[in-house]
């Protein structure tokens, strides 16, 4: 709900630069302070070929605008607006939207939302815009979750603005809701751990064919075996123990006698 004036820049030869002045007048003005014009305290000999007239049209009355030039010590008639102006025919613009998917819902967010505006956003399967629902909201971005899969979801968007008629609407964005997992991938990773199943075995099975015995010590070496076990035939030479004496310890015998 910003108003801004623009005008056309002056079209005579100005040795200067052009300045110009903008002034209001609303129903107060007119009634009470006897129909007079007040300067726009922004757009007060501004170079500008434009004024923001936001904060000074702070009611839903009829304004008057109008603005002249000076150009040095010249200064040009006063131009007026054909109408006058009331800020509850504004029209809202409709805002600029975007839509994506996400998993198994929609994201809808706006790039510059007023703060004082409402959004009223409208959310439809594709061929089923006659079950729309529609949400209002202050805030954005919103997620609409636990969609169908595969599915196509519509969504279309107005601005409202202290009870005013809505803005146009947006244009209408459609998305897929795509699967979690791909319906493809599936059969696709089967069938290639199939090939590289089978691209193995071929390989060793090819291997093997063509493997003489010749190739396949040199290739495939056994570790030697012990010298003793390679001539089995050999009687087995027992290993000499060091002899060792009987180690003896002598011992006294007492004998002890009882007397009767």
């Amino acid at each position: 709900m910003r108003h801004t004036l623009s005008w056309r820049p002056l079209d005579a030869f100005c040795w200067t630069a052009a300045l110009y002045t903008v002034q209001f007048q609303g129903e107060f003005e007119r009634t009470i302070l006897n129909d007079s014009w007040l300067d726009s305290p922004k757009c007060r000999r501004t170079p500008r070929t434009h004024c923001d007239l936001t904060p000074d049209l702070g009611s839903d009355s009829d304004y008057g605008v109008r603005v002249r030039a000076e150009c040095g010590q010249q200064v040009t008639p006063w131009t007026r607006l054909n109408a006058l102006f009331n800020r509850r025919e504004t029209l809202l613009r409709p805002l600029e939207m975007a839509v994506e998917a996400m998993g198994d819902g929609v994201r809808v967010s706006f790039e510059r939302l007023p703060q004082t505006a409402s959004v009223g956003i409208t959310l439809w399967r594709q061929g089923q815009e006659q079950e729309a629902s529609t949400v209002r909201l202050e805030q954005t971005p919103i997620l609409f979750t636990a969609l169908q899969e595969g599915a196509v979801y519509c969504v279309r968007a107005c601005t409202y603005l202290d009870g005013r008629p809505g803005s146009a609407p947006t244009d209408t964005h459609c998305v897929t809701i795509r699967d979690h997992e791909e319906p493809w991938k599936k059969p696709t990773a089967a069938m290639v751990t199939v090939v590289v199943m089978a691209a193995l075995l071929f390989a060793v099975f090819w291997s093997v064919g063509r493997c003489k015995a010749e190739g396949c010590h040199a290739h495939f070496q056994k570790e030697p075996l012990p010298f003793s076990l390679r001539q089995p035939n050999r009687p087995m030479e027992q290993l000499p123990y060091p002899e060792q004496g009987e180690i003896c310890e002598p011992i006294t015998a007492l004998f002890l006698l009882e007397l009767t």
